[in-house]
């Protein structure tokens, strides 16, 4: 009966182990299959010209991004108090990861970041993702890229 419950103890700190280890991937997991799909419909198609989502201005440098390119973001967000934005996007028709991009205060509702997109082997890439201040505070986005 000790040996049986030193085993058990022995798999369960094992168990703890492995999740603790791993935590981050499995809530990446969970996120990814849990949460609403985003549709291109009720994004905001981010371009040169000003796209405007629940009163939230976002503008980019360009109308379509390059891979490892650099381009400018800008959103200019009333009434807001978070110090930083978060930009997370993933690629609709392949699996290219998920690039986050940290967009900084500025002024008072306006701030500004870069968006470097990863090379892929397609001709044109959609992006959809969503640009944060805070986990009540989302806006869903969409981007061209293309070679």
């Amino acid at each position: 009966m000790k040996i049986l419950s030193s085993a058990f103890k022995l798999l369960g700190i094992i168990a703890l182990f492995f999740i603790g280890f791993f935590f981050s991937e499995l809530s990446d997991f969970v996120e990814t299959h849990t949460s609403s799909p985003i549709t291109l419909e009720n994004t905001c198609l981010l371009s040169s010209q000003i796209c405007t989502q629940n009163g939230v201005d976002i503008q980019l440098q360009k109308d379509t991004l390059m891979p490892l390119e650099p381009s400018s973001i800008i959103v200019n967000w009333p009434n807001i108090t978070a110090e930083k934005l978060t930009l997370s996007l993933q690629a609709v028709d392949m699996d290219m990861g998920n690039p986050i991009f940290q967009l900084n205060r500025t002024t008072n509702d306006t701030f500004t970041g870069e968006i470097l997109l990863p090379i892929c082997i397609q001709d044109t890439m959609l992006w959809v993702g969503t640009l944060r201040a805070n986990n009540n505070n989302i806006i869903t986005v969409s981007l061209k890229a293309k070679k």
